[in-house]
């Protein structure tokens, strides 16, 4: 128990931290620093005359939509037999679409015009569903602002749609009692949907630019139009097809000159921006990842680990933070063998082994509009002859990161929800540009009013 509170309050501290320093600078002129938003005509205006409500996809969903016409009875019938919790389980999308439906209700009493907007899942693809519409591009484009209903995983795949540096998207968290939902609104939100509209409305809130991460792919011009997506959340078998080895193949690296791209190389930018992070790996995790790092332009450097992972400001809390931050119990024994074998006193307490974690694990997280990358290099594998290790650091900032695999089945995974195949020959840049940002909103904690 004491594991999980310090990774809980090491990430509460740190956000506090971040916005006790105001790092979310406001976007646009009209909005002032924190406290200023007293005065009405000094508060930001956030038109939303036009939302898209973007629908979670429940496992009850998910579930009817992987199965072609199935009845409710036949998927309970399959369901109870393999062990399932049914009941819950319909439970949880009644509630999921009551509270959808109750959003949307609120919007329409004061007046917006609302769509709502769903991915299921069918083989893969996205399906329309009874009452509504996919989320596509035309609708995106109709909207002032993209509400998405769901918790984290939600707004990320409602944000990765979202091109408009200038179209707000802002989420409200359907289950406050079962996640956290950090990228979404304050939990009196979701318990008050009418009082956090009406905060929306009259400018109670700072703008947020959060930094995405774009992905520019190159690979030979045959090979780079088979790059496309695949979206995990509707797969049912999470791998591609094996690659031959890169001798048998049009993708094979210039051992000669490593360092140098190849002119014969195309490039196409991906279609969807990282608002968490980029994760680069064997699509089996008990394989080895071959990869060529290159870090803001020095010399590459090739690694064997278990993936890396590049990540923004706003996935410093998330997958960045897990991968490397230090546990309590682990401190703990660092400091006592400080204390024993090299006599270096100091406090071998539990409650300091936790005061030091939780300082080192708060330099992990970094303001979410910041320019720069953090990546870490997952498990890596060192030896003294291979590879040379000298000059790389496994977790480092970066303004880019240039990826070259040496990988038989890999993918880039964008926010854990997109795949690209990511094989022998293929390469990655990953950078910041503060036109792809995505802008959201941050509200205090407590009720405005």
């Amino acid at each position: 128990m004491s594991v999980l509170n310090n990774f809980s309050v090491s990430i509460a501290k740190g956000l506090r931290r971040l916005q006790k320093n105001d790092v979310t600078k406001p976007f646009l002129s009209s909005t002032k620093r924190r406290g200023s938003t007293s005065n009405k005509e000094d508060r930001p205006h956030l038109k939303m005359e036009k939302s898209l409500i973007v629908s979670k996809v429940t496992r009850f969903e998910y579930e009817k939509h992987s199965r072609e016409n199935i009845s409710d009875d036949e998927l309970e019938r399959i369901l109870r037999k393999r062990g399932s919790d049914y009941d819950a389980m319909l439970q949880n999308h009644k509630e999921q679409k009551a509270f959808e439906e109750s959003v949307a209700k609120n919007m329409r009493d004061i007046g917006l015009k609302v769509e709502m907007a769903s991915r299921c899942a069918k083989l893969g693809t996205i399906v329309e569903t009874p009452a509504r519409l996919t989320y596509n591009d035309e609708l995106i484009n109709w909207c002032d602002v993209v509400v998405p209903c769901g918790g984290d995983g939600t707004f990320l795949l409602a944000a990765s749609r979202v091109r408009d540096a200038n179209k707000p998207v802002i989420g409200f968290n359907s289950s406050p009692q079962r996640s956290v939902g950090r990228l979404c609104l304050p939990t009196w939100c979701s318990n008050d949907v009418k009082g956090a509209l009406h905060a929306l409305k009259e400018g109670k809130f700072k703008w947020l630019r959060r930094s995405r991460i774009r992905t520019t792919v190159s690979s030979v011009p045959k090979l780079l139009d088979k790059i496309t997506p695949v979206d995990l959340h509707t797969l049912h078998y999470c791998r591609y097809p094996p690659v031959s080895h890169f001798q048998d193949t049009e993708c094979q690296p210039d051992h000669t000159d490593q360092d140098a791209p190849s002119s014969q190389l195309s490039t196409k930018v991906l279609p969807f921006l990282a608002l968490n992070e980029v994760f680069i790996g064997e699509s089996v995790t008990s394989r080895v990842s071959l990869l060529r790092l290159q870090i803001d332009n020095g010399k590459w450097t090739q690694t064997k680990s278990s993936g890396l992972c590049v990540t923004t400001g706003t996935g410093s809390t998330s997958w960045h933070f897990s991968i490397n931050c230090l546990r309590t119990h682990s401190v703990l024994e660092l400091m006592k063998i400080l204390g024993k074998d090299f006599d270096v006193k100091l406090d071998t307490r539990l409650e300091k082994a936790r005061e030091v974690a939780e300082r080192y694990n708060q330099k992990l997280m970094f303001p979410p509009d910041s320019r720069q990358l953090a990546y870490s290099v997952r498990e890596y594998i060192t030896f003294e002859e291979w590879p040379a290790p000298r000059g790389l650091r496994v977790r480092d900032s970066a303004a880019s990161v240039r990826v070259r695999s040496h990988c038989t089945d890999a993918g880039l995974v964008v926010d854990g929800s997109v795949s690209f195949p990511f094989n022998d020959g293929t390469e990655a840049l990953l950078e910041i540009y503060p036109e792809d940002s995505l802008m959201t909103v941050q509200m205090d904690e407590a009720l405005p009013h």
